[in-house]
Order: structure tokens, then C-alpha cells, then sequence
């Protein structure tokens, strides 16, 4: 059995132990077990915070961006070295199987790798044929101090992904991870004081969002918040930033569809599919989460897809050889046990799974087995809310149209799949998507060069490629004029000549 944990918040690269503040305990969704014990952070502990990286922003900023990339690379070094350390702490705290976990550590260090690069190609502009001796300029400038706001399912890949362009662009972040995560976070906050990260560029507070979100985002240092959550998340911080209009960078709920066409490979689409649905046991805001498939091949492709998924081995994130580990929570488990019950109830028929595993051994942990249901209809509410659990539910469709038609009529726009063989079928379905993402003929997850955003409810801003990094910064115009004497035609009085 690992050792328990206890940990405080990090703030100007110091460990500030809970002494009479008060705590909260993190446990293992597998079995129950402690993991640790983390400090709740209070508002005044977040102002702090705030205060802290608001007043390390400058000299920061001064450093230089070569200098800054430096530092993450050297982070990048140091997360690899400590993957296994790292990929196991993931596994406790929010229940991934340990292969997931190891490739959400490698991801993790891949941003810092990924963003430092901008360091030396990131470029303003400088606008030509102006008037001799004047000049205008387009510079990129930090923005201040960020908020960065992060989830449960990806506690590695997700922080690293917020902290790596941030930083980058010479700005300063307060953390705030999610409660059923701290560890992680506080993890890689050490890893990069040890990679040379100055005092304060980087504070991580734990504890209730409910509590410190508004004294962050609140704060009068505040220039922007990344979120990635729900879209109910994402509204609370679209309240609060509004009397200052803070920026918000928001990556939000999905519902991504899944086109299966005549033409596809049948195979290779159940395949994709049962891992777009299943990883990180359904977890994940771009999972396939509804099912459109040719009539004429549907129930080819529901035959490939329950062979499939009946191999799936549900069981522990440490246990060797698992596919699919427990949800982050009992209570997540909780929930998608009714939205099956409710699915059923409006017409849906269990294939597969449908109830938590029977196995003794799991009874203590927040499993679900992974569940596949057909005669799923438009109006039933499992084929239009999100669902953060290992269910599938497949419809049909009898014309392609239609099938895209039925895909936009969503009010979330993250991530969408097509699979066919016809190039002018997928061209088709890349157009009409009104989708942030489409992967033809694959799944996800995304890459770091790709924009990361979603339409409709799904989100403002995004995240990954150039113009992730450009969100984290304010585009500055410098007008200068050189003219010896100086003069414009247009000042007042306007009789002047």
C-alpha cells in the first residue's frame, strides 16, 4: 500500500502547511482508500496567492522568453524522469488505469516542450509602406497574472497544458486544481521550482472552487481565467469576471457525435469508437459520446463494437493489465447509473453492461462496467447531455444529410468523428460540422499543434498551436513618429495652416 499523503498550498515556491487550516481528504476511487490530506484554501489564502505572482510578473516578464523556455524545458527533463511517480499519484487519486496514466504524464511534458519552442518563433508585426518617419508596430505582450482553473480527468496533461503558454508569454499563474486532484498539481509545481522557476510565478491554492474561485477571479490582478469544466463552471466565471471584464478562456462540455457511413471500415470504426468512448472510463470532454451509423451496416458495426467492448477488463488503475479503471468518484458512478436507468425508460435497450461489475473485489470502488445501448432515439436524453461515464449509445440514420443535420442540432460544438471511404463524404462532413474539431477516420485525443476550441456552449478561446499561445497575450500597437518637425494636418485648431 503507497503512503498517505499531506500537503499545502504552494505559494513563492514554499510549502505553506495546513497548521489551523482547515483540510479535506483525497481517497482512492478504487477501493476507498486515503491517498491524503490536502489544505482547503480560504479567500484570503487565494489573495495571497494573487498578490504573490502579481508582484513576480515583472521581473518575470524582464527574464525574456528564451530564458523562460529554458525553465520548462528543464521541467519537461524533470517530469520524465519522475513519470512512474507521477502516472501512479494520477491513478490514485481520480482512478485511470496506470497505461493511461503514463501517456497523460508523457503529454504533460510534451506542452512544456511544445510551448517553449514559441520562445524563438513567436512574432508581432510591422506594418510597411507608412510615411517616412513614422512606424507602426504589432507587439505581443504578457497579459498579467492568469487564473487557471483545471479538472479531475486529466490532472497532469490539462495543468501543464494552461501553465506551459502562460508562463511562456511572461505571465504569472495562480492554480487552482480540482479538489479530487490536488496532488498532481502540487507535484508539478515542485517539479518546476526544482527546474528553476522563480518565487511566485507560479502559486497553486487547493480546496473548494466554490470558496477561493471568487476571491481569484475577483481579484483586482486578475487579467485572465482558463477553465476547462462544465459549462455550468464555465458560466459561474463568466459572472464573476464580467464587472471587470476579465478575459476568459473557457473549454467546456461536449457531446461529441460519431458518423460510421455505408462505405466505412467497419472494423476500424468500432475499434476507434470503443477506445473514444471508453478511455479514462468515458471521462473525457471529446469522447465519442453518440453513435450516427448507415442503416445498412448498423448492425455490423454494433456486432464489432460489443465483441469489443466484452473484452474490456474492468478493474483497479494499478491492477496490471486493466482497459478500463473506476470513475473518478462513487457519486460519478452514481450518476451515470440513472442516466442508463433514465435512458432505458425512454426506450433504450441495454446491450452491454448497464450496472456496476459483481466482482467482490470491486465493491468498494466507483466502478461502472462499460455499457452499450441500441434503439437510442434524438429525444431520449442520453443522445443530447453529456454523459462523463463508460456509455455508449448507438442510433441510426438513412441518409448522410440527415446524419450531419442530427449532429449540429446540439448546443455543445467540442469534438466530432466521420468515418468513410468516400473523400467527397468527409469533405462534406469537415464543412458542415459546426464542430471546434473533426478527426476523419480517427479519434483523439488532440495534439498540441491543433487549436483546441469548441462552438456553441462548448467554449470561448481555446488552446494548443500558435494562437493558444496568442490568447494568453494582449496584442499591443506602437505608433512612433520621427518627423523633424512634427506636424499633422488634422490637431486644432483647425483654421491653422
Amino acid at each position: 500500500m503507497a503512503a498517505t499523503r499531506a500537503a499545502g498550498l504552494f505559494r513563492d515556491n514554499e510549502t505553506h502547511l495546513p497548521a489551523d487550516r482547515a483540510t479535506f481528504d483525497i481517497h482512492d476511487p478504487a477501493d476507498g482508500s486515503l491517498v491524503g490530506t490536502a489544505t482547503r484554501a480560504s479567500a484570503e489564502d487565494a489573495r495571497a496567492a494573487m498578490d504573490s505572482a502579481h508582484a513576480a510578473q515583472p521581473a518575470w516578464e524582464a527574464l525574456g522568453g528564451a530564458a523562460r523556455a529554458r525553465i520548462l524545458v528543464r521541467g519537461a527533463e524533470l517530469l520524465r524522469a519522475r513519470r512512474t511517480e507521477l502516472a501512479e499519484l494520477i491513478t490514485r487519486e481520480m482512478g485511470k488505469v496506470l497505461t493511461e496514466s503514463l501517456l497523460e504524464v508523457d503529454g504533460a511534458a510534451d506542452n512544456f516542450d511544445y510551448y517553449a519552442a514559441f520562445a524563438r518563433t513567436l512574432n508581432g508585426e510591422e506594418v510597411g509602406l507608412l510615411p517616412a518617419g513614422e512606424t507602426l508596430r504589432l507587439i505581443w505582450a504578457p497579459r498579467g497574472v492568469v487564473v487557471g482553473i483545471t479538472p479531475w480527468n486529466f490532472p497532469a496533461a490539462t495543468v501543464t497544458r494552461k501553465i506551459a503558454p502562460a508562463l511562456l508569454g511572461g505571465n504569472t499563474m495562480v492554480l487552482k486544481p480540482s479538489s479530487a486532484t490536488p496532488f498532481s498539481s502540487l507535484f508539478i509545481a515542485e517539479v518546476l521550482k526544482a527546474a528553476g522557476l522563480p518565487p511566485g510565478v507560479l502559486n497553486v491554492v487547493t480546496g473548494s472552487g466554490a470558496e477561493v474561485g471568487p476571491a481569484l477571479i475577483g481579484h483586482p490582478r486578475c487579467s485572465t481565467v482558463t477553465l476547462t469544466g462544465s459549462t455550468a463552471s464555465g458560466v459561474e466565471v463568466l459572472k464573476i469576471a464580467a464587472p471587470r471584464v476579465v478575459k476568459c478562456l473557457l473549454e467546456l462540455g461536449g457531446k461529441a457525435p460519431v458518423l460510421v457511413a455505408e462505405d466505412a471500415d467497419i472494423a476500424w470504426a468500432a475499434r476507434a469508437t470503443v477506445w473514444g468512448r471508453f478511455w479514462n472510463a468515458g471521462q473525457a470532454c471529446i469522447a465519442a459520446e453518440r453513435v450516427y451509423v448507415a442503416r445498412p451496416v448498423a448492425d455490423a458495426f454494433r456486432r464489432a463494437v460489443e465483441e469489443l467492448v466484452g473484452r474490456l477488463r474492468v478493474g483497479p488503475g494499478l491492477r496490471p493489465g486493466m482497459d478500463v479503471g473506476p470513475l473518478y468518484a462513487p457519486g460519478a458512478r452514481d450518476a451515470v447509473a440513472r442516466d442508463v436507468t433514465e435512458a432505458v425508460g425512454h426506450g433504450a435497450r441495454v446491450r452491454l453492461g448497464g450496472h456496476p461489475p459483481k466482482e467482490p473485489a470491486l465493491a468498494n470502488g466507483a466502478f461502472y462496467l462499460p455499457t452499450v445501448l441500441d434503439g437510442v432515439t434524438e429525444d431520449n436524453p442520453i443522445a443530447r447531455e453529456e454523459i462523463f461515464g463508460p456509455v455508449l449509445p448507438l442510433l441510426t440514420f438513412d441518409d448522410f444529410d440527415e446524419a450531419i443535420r442530427r449532429a449540429n442540432d446540439s448546443r455543445y460544438g467540442l469534438s466530432s468523428y466521420v468515418f468513410t471511404r468516400d473523400l467527397s463524404l468527409a469533405e462534406k462532413a469537415i464543412r458542415e460540422l459546426r464542430f471546434g474539431e473533426t478527426y476523419v477516420n480517427r479519434v483523439g485525443p488532440e495534439s498540441a499543434q491543433g487549436y483546441h476550441a469548441g462552438f456553441r456552449e462548448s467554449g470561448l478561446g481555446g488552446e494548443g498551436s500558435r494562437w493558444g499561445v496568442q490568447d494568453y497575450l494582449q496584442l499591443k500597437s506602437v505608433y512612433v513618429d520621427w518627423k523633424q518637425p512634427h506636424a499633422a494636418g488634422y490637431f486644432f485648431p483647425y483654421r491653422d495652416e
